[in-house]
């Protein structure tokens, strides 16, 4: 990986335990049920060794964000508005975004007490799939055209400029589709996370005259990443995990998949991520990599592995 070494610093396991021994967080059964996701066995080691780390350092440069904020304030004598620290979490379909996600929101509020931390996924601004299928889309779902970019932009920029109430669209993994009229409400936000596989990409907004990207509204971007077969490996268990879990509720997307035997859901799911998942890492996620702060490289059960820093 020489121009990934010509960029970032990995850092050794000794570097990380520096930080973790001032400040260690873990997270306890309630709070590790609340997370809701598929594999809870991976969490354990993975929180004692990395996790820790990765929150100490966010912590470090919020504060170093808020307190020029302060100073700015005072020197200008601007109102008292709060600019919102923004977190962008990105990497592959199956990577675990969302759980690493939801684990940093957890720990982000055991650092910073009384501070509102919000988390948004950037699936809510996909189009909806009937736009999708009227438009030839639905192959290209999670592909930068699929997504309400401008809708996005919007959002994320009031946002940051601290408007107090803002409203983001909800998606669902069952029904596989954006909610009609459902929205998630934010209310003044400290600390922002935003997550999906187009956090680092170079979308641009359509009507805007001045052109805007997501990363513009980032302050400490992460790359969650694995090797090729393991992100294969991990969606099919995913798939497989949703079709399992879609036997009670038939208008669960997956319950459709429920009258194939293991093998030929298998085969589906390999041909999902090989016909779509698989180019849209290739053209649309991966080239992002390199543009992070952060990199978190996972082994096989999960477990980061790998801690490459953006060099300053």
């Amino acid at each position: 990986m020489p121009d990934l070494e010509e960029k970032f610093t990995k850092l050794k396991h000794e570097d990380c335990s520096l930080l973790n021994k001032k400040n260690f967080y873990q997270l306890n059964k309630k709070e590790t049920n609340s997370l809701n996701v598929l594999n809870k066995k991976f969490f354990s080691e993975t929180l004692d060794q990395a996790y820790p780390f990765i929150a100490d350092l966010l912590c470090i440069n919020i504060k170093n964000y808020n307190y020029l904020n302060l100073e700015n304030k005072r020197s200008k004598e601007v109102d008292k508005k709060k600019f919102p620290f923004i977190i962008g979490v990105t990497g592959s379909v199956a990577s675990g975004k969302s759980t690493f996600s939801k684990i940093i929101k957890l720990l982000l509020k055991k650092l910073f007490k009384g501070l509102n931390v919000e988390l948004v996924t950037t699936d809510g601004f996909l189009y909806p799939n009937s736009f999708l299928e009227e438009n030839n889309l639905m192959e290209k779902k999670g592909f930068p055209e699929s997504y309400d970019i401008d809708s996005l932009l919007k959002f994320l920029s009031d946002v940051k400029l601290g408007k107090l109430k803002n409203f983001a669209p909800v998606y669902s993994h069952i029904l596989y589709d954006v909610i009609p009229d459902e929205k998630f409400e934010i209310i003044d936000p400290d600390i922002l996370i935003i997550e999906g596989i187009n956090v680092l990409q170079p979308i641009t907004s359509k009507a805007r005259n001045v052109p805007l990207i997501i990363s513009d509204f980032l302050d400490f971007s992460i790359y969650i990443d694995a090797e090729e077969p393991l992100l294969r490996t991990w969606y099919i268990d995913r798939f497989l995990s949703l079709r399992q879990a879609a036997a009670d509720n038939e208008e669960d997307f997956f319950n459709r998949f429920l009258s194939i035997n293991d093998d030929q859901a298998k085969e589906i799911a390999n041909s999902i991520w090989e016909k779509i998942n698989l180019v849209n890492l290739n053209e649309n996620i991966l080239p992002t990599k390199n543009k992070a702060n952060l990199i978190l490289k996972k082994n096989i059960n999960h477990e980061i592995n790998e801690i490459w820093l953006r060099n300053i």
